[in-house]
């Protein structure tokens, strides 16, 4: 059976484990088992991949939240529409939440 997804909108930061530089991405939608997002980078399936992700909610008086993990991606989706970043389905192996990091985790290429 699928996973319910969610319509959630947050930014994204991927990039292939060790690599220096991150890729910014947008969330189109979210679900217990992985995302699909729209991202400045096209990675190809199988590859393994470290995201961050914006959370946009905080609670009163706690910094901000991100989620970090670590997955792969299942499907590529190559857009039709000029100047449309290619979509990518991640299925999450792990993850966390943190607190009061740096969200991008260093420097970031956008597209």
């Amino acid at each position: 059976m699928r996973a319910k997804r969610f319509a959630l909108h947050f930014p994204v930061y991927y990039r292939q484990p060790k690599s220096p530089v991150w890729f910014e991405g947008r969330t189109e939608n979210i679900s217990q088992s992985g995302l699909l997002f729209r991202g400045a980078c096209p990675l190809v399936v199988e590859t393994p991949v470290e995201l961050h992700l914006e959370v946009a909610v905080a609670i009163e008086g706690e910094a901000p939240a991100k989620v970090v993990c670590k997955g792969a991606v299942v499907r590529v989706e190559q857009s039709r529409v000029l100047h449309v970043p290619t979509a990518l389905a991640v299925a999450i192996k792990d993850y966390r939440l943190v607190r009061g990091e740096r969200s991008d985790g260093g420097a970031v290429q956008s597209g």
